[in-house]
């Protein structure tokens, strides 16, 4: 689930990242929590990813989605225990 964060100053931002994000089947569902906080200069994804794949996916994504913003990165990857 990918949502934006209610605190974000640049919400264009925010929902274009959020909106690009979720439209991948691997961000949309159960895979991950990501919220999106954009200021005018600089977009944070928060939460946790499934994995580092899907970690790294949703860096390319935010950072083509946020043009001209940096992309800051708080999301830890999870990854599946074997039992």
């Amino acid at each position: 689930m990918v949502r934006v964060a209610i605190n974000a100053s640049d919400m264009d931002t925010a929902w274009r990242v959020r909106d690009t994000l979720a439209a991948h089947p691997l961000l949309g569902g159960a895979t991950a929590q990501i919220t999106v906080v954009a200021g005018y200069q600089c977009v944070m994804l928060e939460g946790w990813t499934m994995d580092d794949q899907v970690r790294q996916l949703a860096i390319r994504l935010a950072k083509r989605a946020a043009g001209h913003c940096a992309v800051q990165l708080h999301l830890q990857s999870r990854q599946r225990q074997s039992a």
